[in-house]
C-alpha cells in the first residue's frame, strides 16, 4: 500500500490565477489530530511518511488555510474514509484499501494492474474527503448534496489533461460500479448518490472534459448517448463553480 500513496503528490494540479484573500494561519499536517493528554498514535514506514509529507507540502504550496488540517492513515474498524470536522482530520482507512483490492480482483487478475487501479480509486476517495475538508474550513456555500459536490471536485482535480490523472478518475468510477454490483439493496435514504449513479456521473465528467479522447465510452455503451450529450456542459459548469469557489484561497 505504501508505494501507492506516492501517487497522491502527483495529482495536485490546481491551476488558478487569483491571489489569496483568505487567512493563511494553518497547514496540512501528517498524523492524527492532537488530543489533550494523548500521544500521536500514527506510526508510518519511512516511504509512506515521505510520500504523505510530499502531499501535505504540495497542498500547502497551493492553499492558504485558516486552521490546521490533519491527514491520517489508520485502522478504523470499518471500511470507510472520513473527514471529521471537530478534529479537522481527514482519515483514510486501511480497511478501505483492502476492500478495494478485493473488489478489483475480478477486473484485474494481474497484480501490477490491480495495484494501480486500487491505488487510483483510493486517491479518488482521498480527494473526495479533501473536498469535505475544504468546504468545512472555508465555509463554502454548496447547493444540492455535498457528497455529489465533492465527487465532482475529485474528478475535476484529476482530469488535469494527463493520462495518469484521468485514469485515476476512471478507476474511482469503476470502484463505484463494482460496489454497486455487490449491493443487495438500494439505500435511497443515504446522503450519497447510489453507487451506479456515482459511476455514471464521474464517467460523464471525464468524457465531458475531453469528448474526442473518450469517445469510445459512447461507442461501447459505457456512457449512454442521452447523457453524453450533456457531459461537456456539466464539466464546464463544475469547472466554473469550483474555480470561483476556491480562487480566494489559492496561492499565486
Amino acid at each position: 500500500m505504501a508505494s501507492r500513496i506516492i501517487y497522491f503528490s502527483l495529482f495536485i494540479v490546481l491551476l488558478f490565477a487569483a491571489g489569496v484573500n483568505g487567512k493563511d494561519t494553518g497547514d496540512f499536517k501528517i498524523g492524527f489530530a492532537p488530543e489533550k493528554g494523548k500521544k500521536q498514535k500514527q506510526k508510518l514506514d519511512p516511504e509512506t511518511q515521505k510520500s504523505l509529507q510530499g502531499l501535505a507540502d504540495s497542498l500547502n504550496e497551493n492553499f492558504s488555510l485558516p486552521t490546521d488540517v490533519y491527514i491520517a492513515l489508520g485502522e478504523c474498524g470499518e471500511t470507510n474514509a472520513f473527514y471529521i470536522s471537530e478534529k479537522k482530520q481527514l482519515l483514510m482507512c486501511y480497511e478501505l484499501y483492502a476492500e478495494l483490492d478485493e473488489l478489483f480482483k475480478s477486473e484485474y487478475p494481474k497484480e501490477s494492474e490491480r495495484d494501480e487501479a486500487v491505488g487510483g480509486a483510493f486517491i479518488f476517495i482521498f480527494f473526495h474527503e479533501l473536498g469535505h475538508a475544504l468546504i468545512d474550513v472555508y465555509d463554502l456555500p454548496i447547493t444540492g448534496k455535498e457528497e455529489d459536490a465533492v465527487d465532482q471536485l475529485s474528478t475535476w482535480i484529476l482530469t488535469d489533461g494527463t493520462d495518469d490523472g484521468e485514469a485515476t478518475a476512471i478507476n474511482g468510477a469503476i470502484a463505484f460500479a463494482l460496489l454497486g454490483d455487490g449491493e443487495n439493496e438500494l439505500s435511497f435514504w443515504d446522503e450519497h448518490s447510489l453507487n451506479q449513479q456515482r459511476f455514471y456521473n464521474t464517467i460523464c465528467l471525464v468524457y465531458g472534459n475531453n469528448p474526442k479522447k473518450y469517445g469510445e465510452f459512447v461507442k461501447n455503451g459505457t456512457l449512454p448517448k442521452n447523457r453524453a450529450g450533456r457531459c461537456a456542459g456539466e464539466y464546464a459548469q463544475i469547472d466554473r463553480a469550483w474555480s470561483k469557489l476556491l480562487a480566494p484561497f489559492v496561492k499565486n
